[in-house]
């Protein structure tokens, strides 16, 4: 396969996963602010900014932090990179460019999200029900996932995809850790917001209950490896997929992913209280975003820079 190629799925697989994960997060923000006393709901959508790193940005553009500003700029502002009708732009722009190599019904799926942006449609849903419209996008992206997962064979092309979706979802679950250690590193309710925000409420609950510690949220969300949204099941994932595509020993993005996963498996995860888990988890993000880098090394020997494509450069 083509190097353009194979970096072309891969960030098809980033771009989506990141519209996927910030339509959750939105959606459960907005229920938690909704629960908070007027003068109290704008710090729930400074911290959602916080995640994705874009408060400065944000602050160029809007006085307050409001639904309707947010939604202006995390979902509709095509002129901010990290806005989900960003990442769907450029999904579809990856897409196109490599249209030979993917299914039909991905090209369709994605055709149909872009629509509804481009058609006015999701903002003036947006305006009249927040919560349906973002279960429009919500259930747009599931049916994306679903193309994927259903009509690509299992190639490369298919493991160079999922690579970019596991290293955005591990980077993305790495910062909702830290910002909410920052914020509420004791606050029940708001560690099970995290865990609504990764559909993780009840897979948590079943396995340790509804009145377990903290401590176990965060190490449920680092550790567990039969949860899709967890670190360390992300980085197993990427591991497989590099294990198969990384055809000869000169791929550092094999060794950079293994640094990275071992770090978890081989370490005892801190309390919420204290700044060990905050180190620890900015090792962990710097790792990830090493080893994207690590993969676009791995495929060029000429130009091109893959933290264009990152939060880190934004």
């Amino acid at each position: 396969m083509l190097s353009r190629h194979a970096e072309g799925l891969f960030w098809i697989g980033r771009y989506v996963e990141r519209a996927s994960d910030i339509t959750r997060m939105l959606d459960v923000a907005y229920d938690v602010q909704m629960e908070r006393p007027p003068s109290a709901r704008e710090a729930v959508w400074r911290d959602l900014l916080d995640v994705l790193y874009i408060n400065d940005q944000f602050v160029d553009h809007h006085d307050t932090a409001t639904t309707e500003t947010i939604n202006r700029f995390l979902v509709l502002d095509g002129d901010n990179p990290v806005s989900v009708a960003s990442s769907i732009v450029s999904a579809r722009t990856n897409i196109m460019n490599v249209r030979d190599v993917v299914p039909i019904e991905l090209l369709e799926s994605i055709n149909r999200l872009h629509t509804l942006f481009a058609s006015g449609e999701l903002g003036a849903e947006l305006e009249t029900n927040t919560h349906a419209g973002y279960h429009m996008v919500a259930t747009h992206c599931r049916t994306i996932s679903g193309a994927m997962f259903d009509s690509m064979a299992r190639t490369d092309g298919y493991r160079f995809m999922m690579l970019g979706r596991y290293l955005e979802r591990a980077e993305m679950t790495c910062r909702t850790i830290e910002v909410t250690r920052s914020v509420a590193p004791t606050d029940d309710a708001a560690w099970r917001a995290v865990l609504r925000s990764v559909s993780g409420l009840h897979a948590f609950t079943q396995l340790h209950g509804a009145l377990a510690e903290v401590d176990e949220v965060v190490r449920f969300l680092l550790m567990d490896r039969d949860f899709p949204y967890s670190v360390l099941h992300c980085l197993s994932e990427c591991a497989s997929q590099l294990s198969i595509v990384s055809t000869t020993g000169t791929w550092q993005s094999p060794r950079m992913v293994g640094r990275v996963k071992a770090e978890i498996e081989f370490s005892d995860v801190p309390s919420v209280e204290t700044s060990a888990l905050a180190e620890l988890v900015a090792r962990l993000e710097v790792g990830i975003r090493d080893a994207s880098q690590a993969f676009h090394d791995d495929l060029y020997q000429f130009g091109g820079d893959a933290t264009l494509h990152s939060f880190e450069a934004l």
